[in-house]
């Protein structure tokens, strides 16, 4: 059965507030980049099946963008906070908006304001705004680029979706390898290895697999807006977990970002 363009919203909605784990989870398993990386995707492309190793090669430069994003995300969460590194991965929208006329899709003024609005909310959220360490937040600027290329360019592709997912995690893993090997599994705790499963289930196999899915379906400036439900989340998040209770700003901030996706939600444009 063929979804409607709003279930491909409610799905990239429930796909964006998984994103919020993502940090949580990382720093709470405590394991490396290459480690953590390749097991996400590998394991994660096991499960979905339907591996086809022809699509695997064809696929493989959207599995390098991935798995490029994959391990830059995890050194700036290592190296900067983790509100620097939300933040800054969320400039993912201006960059899409960038790349519109290299890759040859519509942006309105309507998705300009969207973005605009969404990203302000993220600023507004953390301030005032911590510097943190340039290596890393560099990093999570490169992140954000990479995403941003991954789904532009994903827009373009028409392929079985589950099928497509599948070939894309297990390409990212095969890129991860080589930095698996070199850094190891890192320290195995029970808290290490949930927190291994909970990265796979949710940012991953719910996440990343939406973006997939909704690709060719909806806009990707569309995509990356409704992504930003990533540090909302994760401020709510921190309320039971590390007993963070939102400022002034974060509940403003999150009111805009809100905001921004439901004037993507209610554009009723596809791609």
């Amino acid at each position: 059965m063929k979804l409607s363009i709003n279930k491909y919203y409610l799905l990239l909605i429930a796909g964006g507030m998984s994103f919020g784990t993502a940090s949580i989870f990382i720093k709470l398993s405590g394991m490396p980049p290459g480690s953590l990386a390749f097991l996400r995707f590998f394991i994660a492309g096991l499960i979905l099946g339907k591996v086809d190793l022809k699509k695997v090669v064809r696929y493989s430069p959207f599995g390098l963008l991935l798995a490029m994003h994959m391990v830059t995300f995890i050194i700036s969460v290592y190296s900067t906070t983790i509100i620097d590194a939300t933040v800054l991965v969320s400039t993912s929208p201006f960059f899409v908006i960038l790349l519109s006329p290299f890759l040859k899709f519509k942006v309105n003024l309507r998705d300009i304001i969207a973005v605009i609005t969404g990203f302000l909310g993220v600023v507004l959220m953390n301030l005032p705004l911590n510097p943190g360490l340039l290596f890393g937040n560099a990093i999570a600027i490169l992140s954000a680029f990479l995403i941003a290329l991954y789904t532009a360019g994903l827009s373009k592709v028409k392929d079985e979706p589950i099928t497509l997912t599948s070939s894309i995690y297990i390409s990212s893993s095969i890129f991860t390898l080589p930095l698996f090997l070199i850094q190891g599994l890192g320290t195995v705790t029970i808290t290490s290895v949930l927190a291994l499963l909970g990265l796979i289930a949710l940012p991953t196999l719910l996440g990343h697999t939406s973006i997939i899915v909704a690709s060719g379906k909806v806009k990707p400036q569309h995509i990356e807006t409704i992504g930003l439900l990533e540090p909302v989340v994760a401020t709510l998040l921190a309320i039971p977990i590390f007993g963070q209770i939102p400022t002034v700003f974060e509940i403003f901030g999150g009111m805009l970002v809100i905001l921004s996706i439901l004037i993507v939600v209610t554009s009723g444009e596809k791609s």
